[in-house]
């Protein structure tokens, strides 16, 4: 998967803004947190999950590409083989200036380039529809740690389609194409209409874990417009 920008946004104490405009009805736009990736990874570090030491995968990778036509520009590339059947990858970032005990609703948008075509099926479930993209954010850092006998990730997130405290699932990587022969790359997005609440920490700043994906396959992700409302409340 390849991920091209990512935003994240928030509204910041919203009724003292409305008293400062002087009586102004329209709401302020939430502020916003962008990267891009046309020339690095931003800051971005990958990880990976789910999985027992025999099944650890050796390929999973985190680098920017070239989008493959008929696309044009870079992204965000990760990947990897799911020798475990229920590989999850992810990528997380740090980001600083929240209020400590304050919670923050967050929302997210991703546009992703990918080839796994709607419909089709493979070993293990479909490789476009039973790939989940996931965002989420946290006050700890995501790690991933050993938990009898398996590495887990150490944050309550998804579990295939069903969400976690941490995490919103926002769709699979199957884009509209129906047939099942030559993949064609095609962009797509996904988000959810309904924000995730999170806390700030005790320390004005916060570790958040944005893009995570459960691959039954590699795939690409690429534009990735990954808005994160934090309302603040």
């Amino acid at each position: 998967m390849a991920i091209q920008k990512l935003r994240i946004a928030g509204i910041i104490a919203p009724a003292c803004l409305l008293a400062a405009c002087g009586g102004n009805d329209t709401p302020p736009l939430p502020p916003q947190i962008a990267s891009t990736f046309t020339t690095s990874a931003d800051g971005w570090q990958g990880g990976y999950s789910d999985y027992h030491g025999a099944t650890e995968p050796t390929d999973v990778v985190w680098a920017p590409r070239s989008l493959t036509a008929p696309l044009s520009g870079s992204a965000y590339y990760t990947g990897g083989t799911n020798r475990s059947d229920d590989l999850f990858i992810y990528s997380k970032k740090k980001f600083s200036g929240y209020a400590p005990s304050t919670l923050y609703k967050l929302s997210f948008e991703i546009e992703i380039a990918t080839n796994q075509s709607s419909g089709c099926f493979g070993v293990g479930g479909s490789p476009g529809a039973s790939v989940y993209v996931v965002a989420g954010a946290a006050p700890t850092e995501p790690k991933t740690v050993l938990t009898d006998g398996q590495y887990i990730l150490n944050l309550d997130r998804v579990n295939q389609a069903t969400p976690g405290a941490a995490s919103q699932v926002l769709g699979n990587v199957a884009n509209a194409v129906t047939n099942c022969g030559p993949q064609v790359y095609q962009t797509c997005r996904a988000g959810r209409v309904n924000p995730m609440t999170i806390a700030g920490t005790v320390a004005p700043e916060a570790k958040m874990s944005n893009v995570a994906f459960r691959p039954a396959s590699s795939a690409a992700l690429s534009g990735v417009a990954n808005s994160v409302d934090l309302g603040k409340h």
